[in-house]
């Protein structure tokens, strides 16, 4: 038996708490209506449960009472059970009254009813004062509800005319304190009841606009992170369609690039005696426009595979001098057709721990940058040496430097900077993005330092052999 009250004590309070958690949750996930007026309705609906349940029991106390203070007066019960009677009206009305408006309307009403009844009740009863104190109580209780000023204040005239007319018709006079406190008490708590309808209602406004701005605004996120998810679908197909292309590029172009190449290599050979000076210098044009689109092929492969992540840096020993030794070799024949001369210097047994492929790439797309715009007859000094638990590579040119705004997008893809080649050299503006990626790679930095009309130095930073380690 006690196991049984226990079960059946249990599942009552499991029933309240999901009852107080569906209460609740209409606050948290409701959605603010698009006007005050709308809000107030929906208010008046999630609280109807907890104003109107005084009116089915506040009458109860005074069954007792009415036969004893003011007998043979039947209109009495009618008017307690009136309350009940417009509690179960107002009940049916929420789920059969169709006017959207109907919970705002229904509360107006029921408080409406409660001080006319009051004011009827204790003119009926001679302004006695036990039947004024309980419903001024229950009238101060429901001024918590979103109940129009109007509407109260039009109640309080009715309730007091019926009030003053009925002690008129029976023969009450004014002078009894009875009545002086009775009159006072009803005219003070529907003050007291205008003032709180007037206080709730200035917090609710505040707590809408609040709430409905709040709401305005996360449907505004929500539409941009919708907006901002079909682009990213847009940029992910866009960026598919590119890998496509450039595998295009790659098997398409870079292949029969490489045929011209040496086709022309060998057309340039000195021991073929091409007799024919334009039919020289076509094939040596040929030569350089194969040179340049095999390289920005080479950029935009390098480029994607960098930023796709397909190309990784294999980290060794390597010794710096050797490194610069093989980028001098290859692009010696280039500076000497400027007559700029290539000095390096450094400790031979300088050694990082790198890429080698990575490391020449970042070395030739300096150097070849300081020699393409490096004025001639000048020189490109290559240094490199240990510093602070690194190595330090620096490639220095006597060009016309960088100005603020090359700074800003220096190792920007496809940057354009004011400086132009000296030697009508063509510029893609994807080298130095390059070298950027393949140096963050290993965990290095790249910087740059120069002042318009004084040349420009361009520094790598990468981890010596016994720290990374």
């Amino acid at each position: 038996m006690k196991q049984q009250a226990s079960s059946a004590l249990h599942q009552g309070f499991a029933a309240l708490y999901r009852a107080r958690e569906r209460f609740f949750r209409r606050f948290r996930d409701r959605v603010y209506p698009a006007t005050f007026v709308e809000e107030i309705n929906e208010q008046c609906d999630i609280f109807f449960p907890l104003y109107s349940a005084p009116f089915f029991v506040a009458w109860l106390p005074y069954l007792a009472l009415d036969p004893l203070l003011v007998p043979n007066k039947p209109i009495f019960p009618i008017l307690r059970v009136g309350l009940s009677v417009v509690g179960v009206i107002a009940l049916v009305l929420r789920y059969v009254w169709k006017n959207p408006q109907r919970h705002r309307l229904i509360g107006n009403a029921m408080m409406y009813y409660l001080i006319v009844a009051t004011g009827l009740l204790t003119g009926l009863a001679g302004a006695h004062p036990s039947y004024v104190g309980g419903y001024c109580f229950l009238i101060t209780v429901l001024g918590a509800m979103p109940v129009q000023p109007s509407q109260l204040f039009s109640a309080l005239a009715v309730s007091l005319s019926v009030f003053v007319g009925l002690c008129w018709h029976l023969d009450v006079s004014f002078a009894e304190p009875a009545l002086r406190y009775s009159l006072q008490d009803l005219i003070s708590t529907v003050s007291v009841s205008v003032l709180m309808s007037l206080g709730w209602t200035m917090l609710r406004r505040n707590s809408y606009e609040k709430g409905r701005a709040l709401q305005i605004m996360n449907v505004q996120i929500q539409e941009q992170q919708r907006q901002l998810g079909l682009q990213n679908e847009s940029l992910r197909h866009l960026n598919r369609e590119k890998d496509e292309l450039l595998g295009i590029v790659s098997h398409d172009l870079r292949n029969p690039l490489s045929s011209i190449l040496g086709m022309t290599e060998i057309l340039m050979q000195d021991d073929l005696q091409m007799e024919d000076v334009l039919q020289r210098e076509m094939v040596r044009r040929t030569n350089d426009s194969a040179m340049q689109m095999h390289q920005l092929i080479e950029h935009l492969l390098n480029a994607n595979a960098l930023e796709n992540g397909a190309l990784m840096p294999d980290c060794t020993d390597v010794h710096v001098a050797n490194i610069i030794q093989s980028v001098l070799a290859a692009l010696r024949e280039q500076a000497e057709q400027k007559s700029i001369q290539l000095v390096a210097e450094g400790d031979a047994d300088t050694a990082v721990y790198a890429d080698a492929v990575f490391l020449f790439q970042i070395i030739q797309n300096l150097v070849s940058n300081a020699v393409k715009y490096s004025p001639r007859q000048t020189t490109v000094q290559i240094r490199f040496r240990s510093h602070a638990g690194t190595t330090r590579i620096s490639v220095k040119d006597e060009g016309p430097g960088l100005s603020a705004a090359d700074h800003a997008s220096l190792f920007g893809k496809f940057a354009r900077l004011s400086a132009q080649p000296t030697g009508g050299e063509q510029s893609v503006g994807l080298g130095l993005s390059i070298v950027k990626k393949m140096v963050e790679a290993m965990n290095g930095k790249v910087w740059c330092e120069s002042e318009q009309g004084k040349g420009a130095t361009f520094l790598v930073e990468l981890l010596e052999k016994d720290i990374a380690h």
